[in-house]
C-alpha cells in the first residue's frame, strides 16, 4: 500500500510538471518599416538577441517562455544586482497550440521606439506550398477576387486560397477596401504569380496618412525547404 502511494504522487507529481511546462516553439520575425537591429528578448532563462528585416523573413529562433513574449532595449543602467534595466518596446502574444510561428512587426507612430507584433500560425501543415495567404492587419474588411471567386478578408485575420492552379501561372486578381461609413476603395488589381513549390504571404497593412481605405500590399514568399539527403555509409 505505501509503495502504491508513493508511486501514485510521483506520477501526479510528473503530470502536474508537464501541465505547468512551457513548450518550445519555433518562430521567424519580419518588420513591415525598417529594420529592426540587435532587439533583446529572454527564452529559457537567457537573453537573446533579435534582428528583423524589412519585408524579410529573419533566420527561424526557437523561444521557450512564459507569454505574452517581450522583446526590450538594455540600457547603460543597471538594477541593485549589477544586470541592465530593461526598456520594453512590444510584446507578443502566440495564438492557438501551433509550433511554428510568424512575427510581424510594424513601428508605432509618435513613440520613440516602440512596435506592434501580430504573430500567426506558420505551421507547415497548416500553412503549406501552393498556398495563397493574405494577411489583412487593416482596421477595415478587404474584398478580394481571385479568377470569378469573391472572398472576405476580415480584419486583424488571414484568408488561404488554393486550387487547381497551374505551376507557373498568374491568376488575375483585384481588392477592393470596405471601411465602415466609408465608400468602397479598389486598392489592388493585377496578376499575382502561382508556384507549386512556394507558399506566398500577402501582408495587407493600412497606409499611415491621405484616404482612409488606403493600403500597402507586400510579398513574403517561401520555398518548400529542402532535406537534407542522408548519404548511406560505405562498406567497411
Amino acid at each position: 500500500m505505501k509503495h502504491t502511494l508513493i508511486l501514485l504522487l510521483t506520477l501526479l507529481g510528473a503530470t502536474l510538471c508537464a501541465q505547468t511546462e512551457t513548450p518550445t516553439v519555433k518562430l521567424t520575425v519580419l518588420s513591415l518599416d525598417s529594420r529592426i537591429l540587435d532587439l533583446k528578448y529572454e527564452s529559457a532563462g537567457e537573453v537573446k538577441s533579435l534582428f528583423a528585416f524589412k519585408n524579410r523573413r529573419s533566420q527561424p529562433f526557437m523561444y521557450r517562455g512564459e507569454q505574452p513574449i517581450v522583446f526590450f532595449r538594455e540600457l547603460s543602467q543597471t538594477d541593485a544586482a549589477g544586470n541592465p534595466l530593461r526598456q520594453q518596446v512590444a510584446q507578443c502574444q502566440l495564438p492557438g497550440n501551433s509550433r511554428q510561428y510568424m512575427l510581424i512587426m510594424s513601428k508605432r507612430e509618435s513613440e520613440a521606439e516602440a512596435y506592434r507584433c501580430f504573430a500567426i500560425d506558420d505551421n507547415w501543415g497548416t500553412f503549406s506550398a501552393g498556398t495563397y495567404r493574405f494577411l489583412n492587419l487593416a482596421p477595415f474588411t478587404i474584398a478580394l477576387k481571385l479568377d470569378d471567386k469573391v472572398y472576405e478578408i476580415k480584419k486583424q485575420n488571414f484568408t488561404d486560397v488554393s486550387g487547381n492552379f497551374e505551376d507557373g501561372t498568374h491568376q488575375q486578381a483585384m481588392m477592393v477596401s470596405l471601411p465602415e461609413g466609408e465608400d468602397p476603395l479598389p486598392v489592388f488589381e493585377g496578376l499575382i504569380q502561382y508556384t507549386e513549390n512556394l507558399r506566398m504571404l500577402y501582408i495587407i497593412s493600412p497606409k499611415p496618412g491621405g484616404r482612409v481605405g488606403r493600403v500597402n500590399f507586400t510579398a513574403i514568399p517561401q520555398r518548400v525547404p529542402k532535406v537534407p539527403s542522408s548519404t548511406p555509409s560505405s562498406a567497411q
